[in-house]
Order: C-alpha cells, then sequence, then structure tokens
C-alpha cells in the first residue's frame, strides 16, 4: 500500500474523487427524499462523475504524463460536479444531505496538493461566486430554498477557504533522507559517486541508474553506473561531452514518446512535448528516467533514475530534494579535499622548514668541523678529542631528528612542558661547540613552555647562529631571551658582515616563515657591521 500512494498525490486524489463520487451517489440512492429537483434524472450528473473518476483513477495508475496534463480539465470537472450535486440536492430540508461541504473541501484541497496557494485563492474564489450565483438562481426559480442557510454556508466557505490558503502557504515540501556520505578524501579526489547514486535510488523508489560526473578541472566524464546493462568508468570527451550530456533542469522524460515534466523555477512540474535530446540515457539505453542535474563545489554532474514504479509529477519534486542533497553532499567533499590538501601543504612546509633548520644546519656544521678535522690532522695533532666531540654532536643530531620523526608519526596526547632556557643553554653550548663560535645566553627569569612551542624556539636560535656564521662569518653571538606578559622575545645579535645583498629582502626566509606561522613578529636589522634579529612568538600558540 505505502509503494502504491507515497509520492504520489495524483494517486491519493484520484482515488479520494472515486470514492467521494461513490459515497454521495449511494447516499442519493439511498434517500428516499432526494434527488430533490431532475427526479431520476438527477442521478445522471453524479453518475457520470463517478465514470469520469474511475477513467481518471486507471490514467493515474498507469500514466504520469496524462495524470499532469489533465490536472487543470479535471479541476473544472470537480468544479461541475460540485455545482450540479448542490443543484439537485438543495432544499429547505437538505441541510445534512448536500455534498457542498465535502465536495468544495475536496476541490480546495486538490489545488492546494497540484499546485500553491495562489491556485487555491483563484479556485476556492471561482467557486463561491459560482455556488452563490447557483443558489439564487434555485431560488428565483423554485421556491423550496433557504436563502438564510445560502449565506450561512457561504461564510463556511469563506472560512474553509481562509484556512486552505493559509495551508497552503504553510505546506512544508516533502521529506527525504539526510545523505550524510562522508569519505575520507585522502583516499582520492573523487567525491563519493557511487553512494550518491545508491541514495538518488533509494530515495526515488527506482531500481536501477547511472550517475555522471565531469571535474571541472577534467575534460572527461566519470560514468557510474547499477542495475544497468552499460559499464561505467572514465569517458572521453569524445565519447561523452558534458556540455551536452548534462542538464539544467529537473526533469520527469519519456524520449520515446517526447514527453516532459520539467521542473520550473518555483520548482513546480511544467509540461513539455517537444522533441527531447538525452545523450546520456540514449547512451545506457533509458528511455523513461528522472533525470537529477546538479552542480558540486569541483564540477556537475547529473544522475539518471530508471524503473521507478508508478513515477507521476511528484517525482520532479522529490528529485530537487535529491538533487539538492547530493549536490551538498559533493560540496562538503570538495571542502574537506580543499581542507586535506591544505594540511597537507601545511605539513609539507613545517617539514621542510624543519629539515633545513635543524638537520641541514647540523650536517653543515658537521662538515664545517670536519674540515677543521682534516687541517688538525695535518698539522700533526691528536684528532681523538675533536672526534670524540664530533661523535658527540651527532648523536645529539641523530636524538634530534628521532624526536622530529616521533612528532610525525605519533599525535601527542598529553603536551610536556619544558624549561626554556635550560633547554636553549644546553642548545647553545652545542651551537658553539659545532660551529666553532662564541654564544652568550642572555635570559631573564624563568620560562616554561609547552614543548611543541620550546621546539619551535630551539629551531629559530638553530637557525640564526647557522645563519650568522655561514652568511656572516660571525664569531660572537649574543642571544637574549625574556618574557613579557604572553609573548617570548628572543633577540639575536652577532658581529658578522650581514647577509649579502643577493639574498633577497625576505632573508633569512626560514626564520620569517616559521614566525608567520606562530602569528608572530619579525625585525631584523643588518649591516657590515653584523645582524641583529628580534623574533616575538605568542606564548598561547603551540601548534
Amino acid at each position: 500500500m505505502k509503494s502504491l500512494f507515497e509520492h504520489r498525490s495524483g494517486r491519493i486524489i484520484a482515488l479520494g474523487r472515486l470514492i467521494l463520487a461513490s459515497v454521495f451517489l449511494i447516499a442519493l440512492w439511498a434517500d428516499p427524499g432526494q434527488p430533490t429537483r431532475g427526479s431520476a434524472w438527477g442521478y445522471v450528473p453524479i453518475a457520470t462523475y463517478l465514470l469520469f473518476s474511475i477513467i481518471l483513477m486507471v490514467i493515474a495508475m498507469k500514466s504520469w504524463w496524462w495524470d499532469h496534463r489533465l490536472a487543470w480539465p479535471v479541476l473544472g470537472l470537480d468544479i461541475l460536479a460540485f455545482l450540479a450535486a448542490v443543484f439537485v440536492t438543495e432544499s429547505v430540508n437538505s441541510d445534512f444531505t448536500s455534498p457542498f461541504l465535502a465536495f468544495f473541501s475536496f476541490v480546495m484541497l486538490t489545488a492546494t496538493i497540484r499546485w500553491d496557494w495562489r491556485v487555491t485563492a483563484a479556485a476556492g474564489l471561482l467557486v463561491t461566486m459560482l455556488y452563490l450565483l447557483v443558489g439564487f438562481g434555485i431560488s428565483l426559480a423554485a421556491a423550496d430554498f433557504d436563502v438564510f442557510r445560502l449565506g450561512r454556508r457561504f461564510a463556511y466557505m469563506l472560512l474553509l477557504l481562509l484556512i486552505l490558503v493559509w495551508f497552503g502557504l504553510q505546506r512544508r515540501e516533502q521529506h527525504i533522507e539526510r545523505f550524510s556520505d562522508a569519505p575520507d578524501p585522502s583516499a582520492g579526489l573523487l567525491p563519493p559517486l557511487e553512494g550518491a547514486l545508491a541514495f538518488a535510488i533509494e530515495q526515488c523508489g527506482a531500481s536501477a541508474g547511472a550517475l555522471a560526473w565531469s571535474d571541472s578541472e577534467e575534460p572527461g566524464i566519470e560514468l557510474r553506473t547499477m542495475a544497468i546493462r552499460s559499464p561505467g568508468g572514465s569517458l572521453d570527451p569524445s565519447v561523452l561531452n558534458s556540455d551536452r550530456a548534462l542538464g539544467d533542469k529537473v526533469r520527469l522524460f519519456s524520449a520515446d514518446r517526447c514527453r516532459s515534466l520539467r521542473a520550473s523555477s518555483r520548482g513546480r512540474p511544467i509540461a513539455s512535448g517537444q522533441e527531447l535530446k538525452e545523450p546520456l540515457a540514449d547512451r545506457l539505453g533509458i528511455g523513461e528516467a528522472l533525470a537529477l542535474p546538479f552542480t558540486g563545489g569541483a564540477g556537475r554532474g547529473e544522475i539518471i533514475i530508471s524503473g521507478i514504479a508508478g513515477m507521476c509529477a511528484d517525482h520532479v519534486m522529490i528529485g530537487q530534494l535529491v538533487a539538492r542533497e547530493v549536490q551538498a553532499a559533493f560540496d562538503r567533499h570538495a571542502a574537506m579535499v580543499l581542507t586535506h590538501e591544505t594540511a597537507l601543504a601545511r605539513s609539507r612546509d613545517a617539514l621542510a622548514r624543519d629539515l633545513h633548520d635543524n638537520v641541514a644546519q647540523s650536517l653543515a656544521g658537521a662538515a664545517l668541523r670536519l674540515e677543521g678535522l682534516r687541517k688538525s690532522i695535518r698539522a700533526g695533532n691528536d684528532p681523538d678529542a675533536e672526534i670524540l666531540q664530533l661523535k658527540e654532536a651527532l648523536r645529539a643530531e641523530q636524538k634530534e631528528v628521532r624526536g622530529m620523526i616521533d612528532r610525525l608519526r605519533y599525535s601527542e596526547q598529553v603536551i610536556p612542558v619544558i624549561n626554556l632556557p635550560a633547554s636553549i643553554t644546553r642548545l647553545v653550548t652545542e651551537l658553539s661547540v659545532n660551529w666553532g663560535v662564541t654564544i652568550d645566553f642572555e635570559p631573564e627569569g624563568a620560562i616554561e613552555l609547552p614543548a611543541t612551542l620550546a621546539y619551535e624556539v630551539s629551531n629559530l636560535v638553530r637557525e640564526a647562529v647557522a645563519n650568522a656564521v655561514r652568511h656572516g662569518s660571525a664569531q660572537a653571538i649574543r642571544v637574549g631571551l625574556r618574557r613579557e606578559t604572553d609573548w617570548i622575545t628572543i633577540a639575536i645579535n652577532d658581529n658578522g658582515s650581514g647577509f649579502s645583498t643577493g639574498t633577497g629582502a625576505e632573508a633569512p626566509r626560514s626564520i620569517r616563515e616559521r614566525v608567520a606561522r606562530h602569528g608572530g613578529t619579525f625585525a631584523v636589522q643588518t649591516g657590515t657591521s653584523g645582524t641583529q634579529l628580534k623574533i616575538g612568538l605568542p606564548m598561547g600558540e603551540a601548534a
């Protein structure tokens, strides 16, 4: 029963009309005082209406096209049946026999379901005025008529019309389930094609379908099918061109009969009998289907749904909801992919900075010490002490690299707190030996930071010392560290020759990028008498 009438308003209206006509004809036959006028001929309009009701029920069950195309003429038929029923039953003693309220309600609800409140209001006013004309005509032609009842019913009709117009204004569109398929964007750049197709088929009560997706940056079409002989896969533009194959409106079509119902700007179906061009459906071998075009964040696509039992105009509105859900899911996927790619880019940049400031500079320092060791050996000096120091330095660097790998591999649940002056003291002692320079460290007070931020400060000091020696040939470096409210200030001065003109205005680049990533401040003054760096980092940033 659910599959027969769910999302099929045409069938519900046809069934309601059939029941109304049948019950009224039986009631008219069972009442000895009816019909009031026309004698036996009074049964003719109601019996004719019942016959038409049977025919319209068959049409609603068999043809979505004619059910939609006959909607307006049938509305006129319902109004005529209402007036005929009032005419043959209205009398002084027929207050409870007259079907005016049931017929009027049916006509108004039909207009509300099929169209909108505007049609309901227009039809209601028309029927009310015609009812007044028929009532006054009867009162002028016969004495057996209650004019006061006419006025009372006129007020009832206006009240019911007002309620039904309000109902039409407040009526919400049909509901479907949410499509919440959100795959891992790292698995691929394609949106959830198979999931979207399965969702559309389920929501429309179909048995088969296909989804074509055209990425805005790729020339071809990705095709996915379900319960269709034509296989899916990647299609070349020469096989199926997205500009011609994908439509722009939700539509119910029968290509063989050149019939279609297309969604209007208000979402209501509009009939068209023009020749159809459905390249995607033709390739799939589908003659009658529901087409759901949509635009995603990274392209556009179309879903073709076939095998819908009892397909009707309601599916145009349902299709718009399905297309909207799929479009929203594809937009979410595009946003997730963009976020994922941005995170990867940031991770690559951070890794590149760490390798440059840590590993690359340590290797450069080791190379410099090896060169000094070579010269010392040539001079006949004992290299054992220097080799032991170099060995310890390499072990320390190995420990740093392993710590970097652990930070990349594992996400720390609890970030430890580091005593920053003690950590930098060890670092500058190591750097002083590695680079063969004098480094004075001048911390002001005790400073404790999360390990992640302390790691960043260490890399900034490491890079600044390496730059001072390699680019400025500095021999003495002074590092200052102090806390200013919620900021850490690092001041690094050297007696080198400064940056060369070829390094550019953004030098030192690595330090600038690292500071900018943490929302800090950076100032540099460089010249032949040395370089001064002043760095500020917010303590709240621990990324």
